[in-house]
């Protein structure tokens, strides 16, 4: 999954053009700057070896300037706000990265968890849609269940960070993960959700610890 995102800049050379990118790879940490086009070039290359780099690797082993994302202990919440691509992704879309925000600040996490605006990630009509990094768990917290044009409750921002910090899952809003199958994704919710009622009837909302499948490489998401 390819992805433009407010947490790596895009360098604007000359106004007319965007010459040169930073390039954030999740849930691998890794952190490409300022790559012209021969640059994403490496990046994807490098990407599609069967064994990928890690913070340990030698430098030289990365023919780019680069930096690694602690990710042990921090979260990051990637929320599609792509307007452009459907009003719904940016109506609840942006209101839900705000109350992800005004929660992180409120709880004073902002040393271990942010938030970021990104584009299309798909599935537009479950606005808003989110993504949480380094488990790379997927939220949709349904336009249906907002507040009109409002958007997305409070509770919602306060919910998905709770699952974040306690590396859980919130099986209620929960799409599936990056590197899952669609197939995998459905028996996976059937299997946690069975006997829940859904669209305006939830039931009360229920985490438990689940370790998603080792990441692939077809599973890493570029932002």
């Amino acid at each position: 999954m390819i992805t433009l995102s407010d947490f790596a800049p895009i360098h604007k050379c000359h106004k007319s053009s965007l010459d040169r990118i930073d390039v954030a790879v999740f849930p691998l940490g890794l952190v490409a700057k300022d790559l012209d086009k021969n640059g994403v070039q490496s990046l994807l290359s490098l990407l599609s070896r069967p064994v990928l780099p890690t913070s340990w690797s030698p430098s030289a082993e990365l023919p780019f300037d680069h930096s690694w994302l602690e990710l042990t202990h921090n979260r990051h919440i990637f929320v599609c706000t792509h307007g452009a691509r459907d009003p719904l992704c940016g109506i609840h879309g942006g209101q839900l990265l705000k109350e992800l925000r005004q929660v992180i600040e409120t709880r004073h996490l902002q040393k271990h968890m942010a938030a970021w605006a990104t584009s299309h990630i798909g599935g537009h009509k479950f606005a808003a849609n989110a993504i949480v990094y380094p488990r790379g768990d997927w939220y949709a917290t349904w336009c249906d269940r907002c507040r009109g044009a409002k958007g997305a409750p409070v509770a919602d921002a306060e919910t998905i960070v709770d699952a974040a910090l306690s590396d859980s899952v919130w099986w209620d809003a929960w799409r599936g993960a990056i590197n899952m199958t669609k197939e995998d994704q459905v028996d996976t919710w059937l299997k946690h959700n069975s006997g829940h009622e859904h669209c305006g009837h939830q039931a009360e909302d229920t985490f438990e610890t689940w370790v998603p499948p080792a990441a692939s490489v077809r599973g890493t998401g570029v932002h």
